[in-house]
């Protein structure tokens, strides 16, 4: 009986090791298939971000109201929220495959790009009183830049942000010959 348990337990553990990988695959899989200004995915990206703005507004609300400047980061990514769900009102109607609402979108990723920046460094230096919740709010707000870039790059709009500097004192060492 203890054997047979033993074989349930790895069985279900491997099913789930199974299902992670293939949809981390299948997520890589996605991405590797999106070309610049395809617009394949428009509509599934927009759902999907306005999901995740949801679900970091909900963060906030819930375990950060202690730390300063909480009203207009929270504020900022909320009007984040209110563009991913303008967006995908106008993917679902397929406003993206003709030309009345494309400037309007493009305006929208651009400004929720620059708002969900603003607000990643406004709480960069946030401490949750959980440690549990530092990493989940991380963990969210790396989700949601994946699939704004993502939905950019689908939608065929660069981010008008300047490239981050380099890490670290001075210039990068000149590679010798």
């Amino acid at each position: 009986m203890k054997h047979l348990f033993t074989i349930a337990v790895v069985a279900v553990l491997g099913l789930q090791q199974g299902s992670s990988a293939f949809a981390q695959s299948s997520h890589a899989h996605e991405r590797t298939l999106s070309t610049f200004g395809e617009r394949r995915h428009v509509d599934t990206l927009a759902d999907r971000l306005r999901r995740e703005a949801n679900s970091i507004c909900w963060e906030l609300y819930n375990n950060y109201q202690h730390e300063p400047g909480y009203r207009e980061a929270y504020r900022e990514m909320y009007t984040v929220l209110e563009d991913c769900i303008h967006i995908h009102d106008l993917a679902h109607d397929d406003a993206h495959r003709g030309t009345d609402h494309e400037d309007h979108i493009a305006e929208d990723l651009h400004d929720m790009d620059r708002l969900f920046h603003h607000v990643e460094d406004d709480i960069r230096h946030w401490s949750s009183r959980n440690h549990y919740h530092r990493h989940d709010l991380a963990y969210r707000m790396e989700r949601f830049e994946s699939t704004l870039h993502h939905l950019m790059n689908d939608y065929g709009v660069r981010s008008k942000r300047p490239a981050p500097k380099p890490e670290g004192p001075g210039k990068p060492p000149v590679p010798s010959r």
